[in-house]
């Protein structure tokens, strides 16, 4: 009994211990971008006269900070670098703010406010892909050019076989894996009250499982590529459709062959949604002038992993 009050007092008097990065509310020290009320944070590369390229991330609930692998662009191009609303270190919001489609309407403040007056353009990773393609479809005379690689999810039917895919890897090692970093929740410092989940988010997002279904069996992501994940993103976006997949009833290349500009797909060899998965549900999709490019020996991550690779993919296209 002496032991267990012991261990309890212990808990209770660490509480508050470990410390989470602030958002931007949080910490003067960031920068942000106002736009509609909302402050995005937003790190901004390269000079302010340069054509815009704006950077989308992975998730839903991950942050920008994976793919600062694609700075050296700013030697051509203005880059935005932000974090979706209710993610990485940008304000957390009601979960009624976190859908697809005010992604693509925050998406287009931020293209309206970085890019007025000439045509813009994206790179989309992962969930950051889905986003690019619904901009697209929705606004397609706003885009010269779009780069999407590896989007998880664009329709009804590949959001079925995308679950069904990640059902086949799904392990009790993820659940223990939950548990142990739940334990640590009363361990959290709290300032805007979501830490503790976030905590969770940001450790399974840290995670770097080699191999299925990402990455290839030799590749591991740096530690902590991932600063602070948004668990109420990833819970309100994600979370459902990967119980329930037909809850998923968006089509986000409705309009997408109205898009006239310059658009190309990279996608992996190694990831389970990689080339493959692309060419059979995807490229249909896509409007003629698509480029498929298969990145060999290489799983999804690779602008983090093979940034070198990925820049002379890149930046001929942007130049086109």
């Amino acid at each position: 009994m002496r032991k267990i009050i012991t261990t309890l007092l212990t808990s209770m008097s660490l509480a508050g211990c470990i410390e989470m990065p602030k958002t931007v509310e949080h910490d003067s020290n960031l920068t942000f971008t106002q736009l509609d009320g909302y402050r995005f944070h937003t790190v901004i590369k390269g000079q302010s006269h340069s054509p815009v390229v704006i950077i989308v991330h992975g998730g839903p609930g991950a942050d920008h900070q994976y793919l600062t692998s694609l700075s050296p662009l700013s030697k051509t191009h203005r880059v935005i670098f932000y974090d979706q609303r209710g993610s990485g270190l940008s304000p957390r919001v009601d979960s009624s703010q976190l859908t697809i489609a005010q992604n693509i309407a925050d998406l287009n403040l931020l293209v309206e406010h970085f890019s007025a007056t000439n045509k813009v353009k994206l790179i989309g990773h992962s969930w950051g892909a889905m986003l690019v393609s619904g901009y697209m479809s929705t606004y397609p005379e706003k885009v010269s050019h779009a780069v999407l690689v590896e989007p998880g999810m664009l329709t009804p039917e590949s959001a079925k076989a995308f679950i069904n895919k990640m059902n086949e890897f799904q392990s009790l090692s993820t659940f223990f894996s939950v548990a142990k970093y739940m334990s640590v929740y009363p361990l959290v410092k709290k300032n805007d009250g979501k830490e503790g989940f976030d905590y969770v988010m940001t450790k399974l997002l840290n995670q770097n499982t080699s191999g299925a279904p990402y990455q290839c069996e030799t590749e591991s992501l740096p530690a902590n590529a991932f600063v602070r994940g948004g668990y109420d993103a990833f819970n309100s976006m994600l979370k459902p459709v990967m119980e329930n997949p037909a809850l998923f009833s968006d089509d986000l290349t409705d309009g997408i062959k109205n898009y006239t500009g310059h658009l190309m797909m990279i996608s992996s060899e190694c990831s389970e949604f990689g080339y493959a998965f692309q060419e059979q549900f995807h490229q249909p999709q896509m409007p003629k002038q698509t480029i498929h490019i298969k990145a060999k020996k290489m799983g999804h991550y690779m602008l983090t992993l093979n940034p070198q690779w990925s820049l002379v993919k890149i930046n001929p296209f942007l130049a086109k």
